[in-house]
């Protein structure tokens, strides 16, 4: 489990489904520290929450022409799992692995 997709997948096959609505500035003010953010132009963002000891989140928007969204917001899908101390790990190594790259 050390790539970002094979977190992504295990997240979304062994977690909880959890759907919000948030107004335009509900996301972005909760988007302020996501962990391995990826944006891409369509419009379809994802990144990683990690709660000490909580839960471990993967979290995405959709705001492309097929995406959920409305001029008051978005939807905002995310897959929670309980605290798993090796793959919140595994998700830090891949945020250093970043930050040495840029």
């Amino acid at each position: 489990m050390h790539t970002r997709r094979s977190i992504e997948r295990h997240i979304a096959q062994n977690g909880e489904k959890v759907v919000r609505w948030r107004t335009w500035a509900e996301a972005e003010e909760r988007q302020a520290t996501p962990l391995l953010r990826e944006s891409r132009p369509s419009g379809y963002s994802n990144w990683f929450a990690v709660l000490k000891g909580q839960s471990i989140w993967w979290i995405y928007t959709d705001t492309s022409d097929g995406g959920s969204w409305s001029s008051k917001g978005m939807a905002v899908t995310g897959f929670r799992i309980a605290y798993d101390k090796v793959l919140a790990q595994n998700i830090y190594e891949l945020v250093y692995e970043q930050l040495v790259k840029a």
